[in-house]
């Protein structure tokens, strides 16, 4: 009897030392851990914007159309830092304005009113918002970034596979 009570004890201490080990050893990988989660994620949203670029490729007379538009209609003293297709948000479309007078949120207001006047756009976009929009010194100019967030019709019009 006392020898399974000292066989029961020693295999309990040995699970006991497992254990601390294990722990030790999962404490020690969680960064790492933390950081391959952190690429899985960007992966997966990188994979998400080459389909949604790879359908606009399909559909490229259509967005390049629609491209040169945004380029027509950008009002003088505004321009964009970044375009990104997502197909769950959309068109996301982020740029700066410099300060003139007062004038510099008409111009991002005008902006989004031609956009959504244009046919080539409204084909594509059933709705475009102005998301955020910040004033920030840079030095002597101050200068206003904005965020339009370009909400797409349904997926396959909106990418120009010429799906109704």
């Amino acid at each position: 009897m006392v020898a399974v009570a000292l066989s029961l004890v020693g295999r309990v201490r040995l699970g006991r030392r497992t254990l601390a080990e294990l722990n030790a050893k999962m404490q020690f990988l969680q960064p790492t851990k933390l950081a391959v989660d952190q690429i899985q994620e960007l992966l997966s949203r990188l994979r998400a914007q080459e389909m949604a670029f790879r359908g606009l490729k399909k559909g490229q007379g259509l967005w390049s159309k629609r491209l040169n538009v945004l380029s027509n209609v950008t009002p003088e003293g505004v321009w964009f830092t970044e375009l990104t297709l997502n197909p769950t948000q959309g068109l996301m479309i982020q740029g700066s304005a410099i300060e003139e007078g007062g004038s510099e949120m008409v111009n991002v207001g005008r902006l989004v009113q031609d956009l959504k006047e244009d046919p080539d756009v409204a084909s594509a976009v059933k709705d475009i918002q102005i998301e955020s929009i910040k004033r920030v010194q840079d030095g002597d100019i101050e200068v206003v970034h904005f965020t339009l967030a370009c909400a797409l019709r349904e997926p396959a019009e909106a990418l120009g596979l010429g799906i109704p």
